[in-house]
């Protein structure tokens, strides 16, 4: 699941936690030069923004931003609205249902 814009992947949240305590919300993969920028919300209640360059000049780079709370539902709401506008229904409910999660945490 999943659906491009531009170079840009938009994919599905993940299900579950990882091994280290991270489940990603909001997923954009680009592939040109490869870089990843991931919304993560973590198991101890936090939240995060983890931007990781894969190729080009900045290769290798992996930047990582805590954010509030606020700004993880904001991010939510703008890819929601991108589903939508894309025609992609199954993926904004999805992503309805972590930013409801979310907001009753």
């Amino acid at each position: 699941m999943g659906f491009m814009v531009g170079a840009w992947l938009h994919d599905a949240p993940d299900t579950e936690y990882n091994a280290v305590g991270r489940q990603a919300v909001v997923k954009h993969l680009c592939f040109g030069p490869l870089e990843t920028w991931i919304w993560y919300k973590q198991i101890d209640g936090q939240y995060c923004r983890e931007i990781h360059f894969i190729e080009g000049i900045q290769e290798g780079e992996r930047i990582t931003d805590f954010i509030s709370k606020a700004e993880m539902l904001e991010v939510l709401e703008a890819e929601i609205v991108l589903c939508r506008t894309h025609g992609e229904t199954s993926l904004a409910t999805l992503l309805e249902m972590e930013k409801e999660k979310i907001s009753m945490s």
